[in-house]
């Protein structure tokens, strides 16, 4: 009798508590589907945090509120944790489709298509695998041409800046030559011109020098010299005086005079 009262209790006890899971499962449902999904993840969370026959679905439920929340990896990881061999056919697949749509948000288009074709394995009248499916391919396709066509991109931009590069190094090179070329031009031009003044300079000097040096070489005459040299020139100049009046003289002397 005390057995069955203790049997009874605890039959009683866990009914109990079945039926708040059942209820905060199905309170769960009800925020999903009115897309209060912070509701919903707590009210699952609950639930797993008791040893019920629901622990499965009551995870399955959480993965799918933490999707609609945006985390896609904390999503992935609770669908993973699901993966059995124990499961049946259809339930893996939408499993894997689930996680193949995790992979799609975060645009791992090759990631997802593989979940969609494990998915198809599990069930191949799964038409939203196969749609999801071709839907990743395409955008597969297109992502690899965006990114040949950003790496073409980058190689023609590095190609033109190694090339602007050289041409504004060769540039620079031909303008620094003929710079330089200017420079030394214009240096030379007033070097020589500064020797050919310095030369010219040098040689009056020494011209006027050499001038000069000739005119102190010549005699210098005494006083006494020169008073001779002035004596003799009077004297000189006195006879050349007399030959001048003799010769007058002379004239006037041999004329013949007429007679009237």
């Amino acid at each position: 009798m005390r057995i069955f009262l203790v049997f009874s209790l605890l039959f009683a006890a866990f009914s109990l508590s079945a039926q708040d899971v059942v209820k905060d499962i199905s309170s769960g449902n009800d925020a999903y589907r009115d897309q209060k999904f912070d509701v919903a993840e707590d009210l699952y969370r609950k639930v797993l945090e008791k040893e019920t026959p629901y622990q499965f679905k009551a995870t399955y439920n959480l993965a799918n509120t933490m999707y609609k929340n945006g985390d896609m990896e904390g999503s992935r990881d609770l669908y993973s944790s699901l993966l059995n061999d124990s499961l049946d056919p259809n339930t893996t697949g939408n499993i894997y489709h689930n996680i193949g749509n995790t992979y799609l948000n975060e645009k791992k288009y090759q990631e997802s298509i593989q979940m969609y074709k494990n998915a198809l394995k599990n069930n191949p009248n799964d038409e939203d695998s196969r749609y999801n499916l071709s839907y990743a391919l395409k955008m597969l396709q297109q992502q690899q041409q965006q990114q040949q066509q950003d790496q073409n991109k980058d190689q023609n931009k590095d190609q033109n800046k190694d090339q602007n590069k050289d041409q504004n190094k060769d540039q620079n090179k031909d303008q620094n030559k003929d710079q330089n070329k200017d420079q030394n031009k214009d240096q030379n031009k007033d070097q020589n011109k500064d020797q050919n003044k310095d030369q010219n300079k040098d040689q009056n000097k020494d011209q006027n020098k050499d001038q000069n040096k000739d005119q102190d070489q010549q005699p210098q005459m005494t006083k006494d010299q020169a008073e001779r040299l002035l004596k003799a020139m009077r004297n000189k100049e006195k006879e050349t005086q007399k030959e001048i009046h003799k010769g007058k003289e002379s004239l006037g002397g041999s004329r013949i005079e007429k007679d009237w």
